[in-house]
């Protein structure tokens, strides 16, 4: 019983870390959650709850995912100022991630070791700094670590319960950042693999699972269908995403590693969509500027005609591809962020540095756990983790990259660094030989 409450005692101030690191960053950057919308989500809320439509403007629209729209929506509902309610929701679903870390941790390791995960994921320096954005981050990496737990959950006891939580959270993580919708593919595929449950009662649960994601996120889909005349299954910002890393101004950028690629510029060229209806035309140069009107797109035919676009770049410059795809992971991977403006102060630029340090010590950490505890990546919740490591890396080296968009992925790397830094045998349980 002493051991109990002790144990319980360590994870209570290790969430109350998580709760009080939020707390201060979320009051001093407060103004980052009133004053900017940096992604539209906001924007879509206010239509959600005025005029009942999803949409920008006057068109209802199918760009942004749905899921955190629906979140920011319900504080509008309940009359919660804008700025309260992300940064109430946020701090809540920091610690919420912070404790799923910690009993995923639990599945194959010992109390130290999850502790010192839950612990790391408390102050990561992407999540606290998303913490003061309106933006997905937050709630997609809950949603990332809590359908790890219930997979593992699900290998360990493949009940109807289980398999219903499952599915349901995997279309919520795919509505909130469609990336998961190929982990959750590849997830379902390594499960096929499991070594004690025959392959067609897996295929049976993985079927199950799917049929549950479906029902989750067929509103959606049944939603666009009538309102877009497209059942889009994600999204309609694909192909910007896509075009946004490979068209000509960002194949000049690979010259210059040292350069900031400006999204400004890029964003005035599809602007020129509608000047043409041929792919090959350069939208970006000087003969654009001023050419009359030719072509009217919907959304759906603007997503359409930007991917289109990228893929036109794509085949003409094979090498520049191929080159993009490496700067485009190592964007994702990179341990430094970017600067914030030209004129960084000083005290900015250490605080970058010391952001890079800590990155760079963790990805140090998590090679040597690769390199000497090579096997414990076998467990159930470490394969799952490494299987969501290449889905979003798979994704991101075609697709728009940023280091933010691997905060996803940061609890199951601190967990990779607990393991290396207290080693322990790893628990045995029907998880760990299941996967």
């Amino acid at each position: 019983m002493k051991t109990l409450a002790k144990q319980r005692k360590w994870l209570l101030l290790v969430l109350l870390t998580a709760m009080l690191v939020r707390l201060a960053i979320v009051g001093f950057q407060f103004e980052s959650l009133t004053a900017t919308d940096p992604d539209s989500y906001q924007k879509i809320a206010v239509h959600l709850v005025e005029d009942g439509t999803y949409s920008l403007g006057a068109d209802p629209t199918a760009f942004r995912p749905p899921l955190y729209p629906l979140i920011l929506s319900l504080g509008i509902c309940l009359g919660i100022p804008h700025g309260i309610w992300v940064g109430g929701i946020h701090i809540l679903f920091g610690i919420l991630t912070v404790l799923l870390t910690y009993r995923v941790a639990l599945t194959i390791s010992r109390e130290p070791v999850a502790l010192l995960a839950a612990a790391l994921v408390s102050i990561d320096p992407i999540l606290l700094n998303q913490s003061i954005l309106t933006m997905t981050e937050t709630t997609a990496t809950l949603l990332g670590i809590l359908a790890i737990w219930l997979l593992v959950r699900m290998v360990n006891n493949t009940n109807k319960l289980n398999i219903v939580l499952t599915g349901v959270t995997l279309g919520a993580a795919g509505l909130c950042r469609p990336t998961f919708f190929v982990f959750a593919a590849l997830a379902l595929l390594v499960l096929m693999f499991s070594k004690t449950v025959p392959w067609k009662e897996q295929l049976r649960t993985n079927l199950l699972v799917g049929c549950c994601l479906l029902v989750t996120i067929a509103p959606w889909i049944i939603r666009n269908q009538i309102s877009l005349g497209k059942p889009v299954l994600a999204t309609t910002h694909g192909g910007y995403t896509l075009l946004l890393g490979n068209n000509p101004l960002y194949y000049k950028h690979l010259d210059q590693p040292l350069g900031t690629y400006q999204a400004q510029h890029f964003d005035r060229g599809v602007r020129h969509f509608n000047i043409s209806e041929n792919p090959d035309d350069d939208f970006w140069g000087p003969l654009a500027i001023g050419q009359p009107k030719v072509i009217s797109r919907n959304e759906i035919e603007r997503d359409q005609f930007a991917y289109e676009v990228a893929k036109y770049h794509i085949s003409q410059h094979p090498q520049l591809f191929a080159r993009s795809i490496m700067r485009r992971i190592g964007k994702l991977w990179s341990p430094l962020p970017n600067a914030g403006s030209n004129n960084e102060s000083t005290a900015q630029f250490i605080l970058r540095l010391a952001v890079g340090g800590w990155y760079l010590t963790l990805f140090a950490v998590v090679f040597w756990f690769s390199v000497r505890h090579s096997k414990k990546w076998l467990t159930a919740p470490m394969t799952l983790g490494l299987v969501m490591i290449l889905a979003f890396s798979l994704v991101h080296a075609v697709y728009w990259s940023d280091m933010r968009m691997r905060a996803p992925l940061m609890p199951i790397l601190y967990l990779a660094a607990a393991l290396a830094l207290i080693p322990t045998p790893t628990t045995k349980s029907p998880a760990i030989d299941r996967t």
